[in-house]
């Protein structure tokens, strides 16, 4: 009986050298840290163990550089899907660069990987503003953000403006020039409420914002008064001048342009360039035919001011009436 008692005891002693010889290793195997983690995605910490760890009760906890990011883990599951950014008190790490590991009380698994945690794709629109009404036909830049997603996999936004296709852009550039209501194919977009969007291979933006689209309804340019007054100059019949300081117009349309007065649809003059910033221009002398009467003046010729862009483009053309002064 002794000497089955000693052989027990040799026995368990064995056992107990045979089972402090394995290590307690843990070795992650995913992630790689070969490409950047993306905050909200899911991703899945995946490890092997040695044979030290058997049972359900030998846990372990899951770090992200100094962060807790699991509760107590069975090291025997060798899997933890982490919703990415996500810590254990469940708010979010910042961007950077954090090297995980896995820990119990035996061993602090320091051969995990370092990877770089970012923001999803993500597109904001800074411009147009949510709300903002837009003339159709005006030239719009439309401006936005990007997340550092796109730093690193180059995309093409494809531009929206509710179901139609407006433009192209790298989503690096930050912004599109569009001549408002224009669609790719060159025609143009109904007035009405559109939501700005983009578009790309692997993303589709929800930051876009609601604007509506409008057309001209009214002139560009309302003239404070449609009377313009002619001088004659002395010695010459056919001569006249204008001083366009009697040009007064409120400020609805463009901040800089150019004006010229038209006579049965031929140029009489060209007016000068107006803007806010911009003197008043001086007096012009201009010639036309002769006038038998200011009557005739009146019954049968048509003036009109013409009102363009500084690239020559017309806005507007206005009439009015033109008189000689005594």
């Amino acid at each position: 009986m002794k000497k089955k008692s000693i052989l027990l005891m040799m026995a368990v002693f064995c056992m107990a050298l045979s089972m402090t010889a394995v290590d307690p290793k843990i070795t992650i195997t995913a992630p790689s840290g070969s490409y950047p983690l993306f905050i909200s995605q899911t991703v899945h910490i995946r490890w092997t163990h040695s044979a030290y760890y058997t049972g359900p009760g030998q846990t372990c906890r899951i770090l992200c550089g100094s962060n807790i990011i699991s509760p107590p883990v069975p090291v025997i599951n060798d899997d933890f899907l982490w919703t990415v950014g996500l810590k254990h008190d469940l708010t979010y790490l910042a961007q950077g660069d954090y090297l995980i590991t896995i820990e119990n009380v035996d061993y602090n698994a320091l051969n995990g990987p370092t990877v770089e945690v970012l923001h999803l794709p993500l597109i904001t629109t800074t411009s147009p503003a949510s709300g903002a009404s837009l003339a159709i036909g005006l030239n719009h830049t439309i401006r936005w953000t990007h997340s550092p997603f796109f730093d690193y996999i180059p995309q093409e936004l494809i531009i929206c403006c509710g179901l139609n296709y407006i433009g192209r852009a790298p989503a690096t550039s930050d912004q599109f020039l569009w001549q408002v209501g224009k669609r790719e194919d060159g025609t143009f977009i109904a007035p009405g409420s559109y939501r700005i969007g983009y578009e790309c291979s692997d993303y589709f933006s929800s930051g876009g914002v609601q604007i509506n689209l409008f057309s001209f309804k009214m002139p560009l340019f309302r003239l404070l008064k449609t009377k313009i007054w002619i001088h004659k100059i002395p010695d010459c019949p056919m001569c006249f001048k204008l001083d366009p300081a009697q040009i007064k117009f409120d400020t609805d349309g463009p901040l800089v342009t150019d004006v010229e007065l038209l006579r049965n649809g031929v140029l009489l003059a060209k007016l000068g360039r107006f803007g806010p910033r911009l003197a008043v221009p001086g007096p012009v002398k201009f010639n036309m035919e002769a006038e038998s009467s200011r009557m005739k003046m009146r019954q049968k010729a048509s003036y009109k001011l013409r009102f363009l862009s500084t690239k020559g483009k017309i806005l507007h053309e206005q009439a009015v009436q033109v008189e000689i002064a005594k």
